[in-house]
């Protein structure tokens, strides 16, 4: 197959040319124009597939339900908006609910489906502090602990890749340590450590922090906290760009900050995704959706996820908060790559890459999506 336009995304700018894809790679880049083509997309781009490392999900079904059919119909819709790999995020729920899910997102690994690859699992929970919780349901928050991240990731057959941790909680940082080792990406999350514990926690294994502002300690210039030492560091940082969860300025300075390296585009979304205004049960937590797309704790003005879409994510960092089309693609292709350890196979549109390909207008509406060179949307 081959596929062109005179704006491919290559090396964080965009020029002409031409993929060739054979046997789901991408074999070979040429100039625009050299060869028969399959598809001819003129002036839309085509960009790295999205990688969502943190998403709960999306048409009413959570990654917290045991139900392989779900988790299906949920990575054939998501290369609509984009995303030809996720992980699929848990929350915080009993531990034998939460053993459910991991054996039933690593069965679903196994098989061979038509859509958005699942790279492995994000764990959200529930090694996280009490009083950053957000919707993470109290009863079930446990200290972090090695021997029970053990029983997960066997109950996952090794498929947890990123792990939120609430890093004061961890003593001696055994759990971030043990899981670094162990080649998991851990993120630090629903916190609020002290900038000092968070800097000692990076030092100690950690590399990310978990949807940057929210559900964590702010920032005051006496004591920086959690956001201090992810605003001066160089670890990775997730952002929620809806316009809800952080405000457009501030997702600028976030990005003035960190550069266009290591910000990461994620949706959080969680199971009303999709659908219409009203109160659902999400996760064993009663939710509330406004007509904006908005997730609430029923009842309470703590925001719950989200019901962004990707392309959204993209559109609204270009157009509100004033980053390039450049950076924020990268954040939502070879960053998130970058943090899992995967950008010689995914996020790149580069020769023996998965040719995991999405076709956008300059409205970042998806016109084409391909996973693994079939073109799936």
């Amino acid at each position: 197959m081959v596929i062109q336009s005179k704006r491919v995304f290559i090396s964080g700018q965009f020029i002409p040319a031409q993929v060739h894809v054979n046997e789901g790679k991408i074999s070979k880049i040429t100039p625009y124009g050299e060869s028969i083509t399959d598809a001819d997309y003129g002036d839309r781009m085509i960009v790295p597939g999205f990688i969502d490392i943190h998403t709960h999900g999306m048409g009413g079904y959570s990654a917290d339900e045991p139900s392989p059919e779900g988790l299906v119909e949920w990575l054939k819709a998501l290369p609509s908006e984009g995303v030809t790999s996720f992980l699929p995020t848990t929350t915080t729920q009993s531990m034998d609910n939460t053993i459910k899910s991991l054996k039933n997102i690593a069965a679903v690994m196994k098989q061979k489906h038509t859509g958005a690859e699942i790279l492995g699992i994000h764990l959200e929970g529930p090694f996280l502090d009490d009083g950053y919780r957000g919707m993470h349901i109290k009863e079930h928050l446990r200290v972090p602990s090695v021997v029970e991240f053990i029983g997960y990731q066997e109950a996952a057959d090794n498929s947890i890749k990123y792990l939120t941790v609430a890093c004061e909680h961890d003593e001696d940082f055994s759990l971030i340590r043990y899981a670094s080792r162990s080649g998991v990406t851990v993120s630090i999350g629903h916190s609020g450590a002290s900038f000092e514990t968070a800097m000692l926690a990076l030092a100690n294994g950690a590399s990310s922090f978990t949807h940057s502002f929210n559900a964590m300690k702010a920032l005051h210039h006496r004591e920086p906290a959690v956001v201090g030492a992810l605003m001066s560091s160089n670890a990775y940082a997730e952002i929620i760009a809806d316009g809800y969860h952080v405000h457009p300025g501030v997702v600028k300075i976030l990005f003035n900050a960190k550069g266009n390296s290591n910000l990461i585009l994620v949706t959080d979304s969680i199971g009303v995704k999709g659908l219409p205004e009203g109160v659902y049960e999400i996760s064993n937590v009663k939710i509330s959706l406004d007509k904006n797309g908005t997730a609430r704790n029923f009842g309470t003005d703590t925001i719950a996820g989200s019901s962004l879409r990707m392309n959204e994510g993209i559109r609204f960092l270009v157009s509100r908060a004033s980053v390039s089309a450049e950076n924020a693609i990268l954040a939502a292709t070879l960053n998130p790559a970058r943090v899992l350890g995967i950008e010689n196979r995914k996020g790149r549109i580069a020769y023996g890459n998965d040719a995991d390909l999405v076709v956008l207008d300059d409205n970042f509406c998806v016109t084409a999506a391909y996973c693994m060179g079939v073109r799936v949307y």
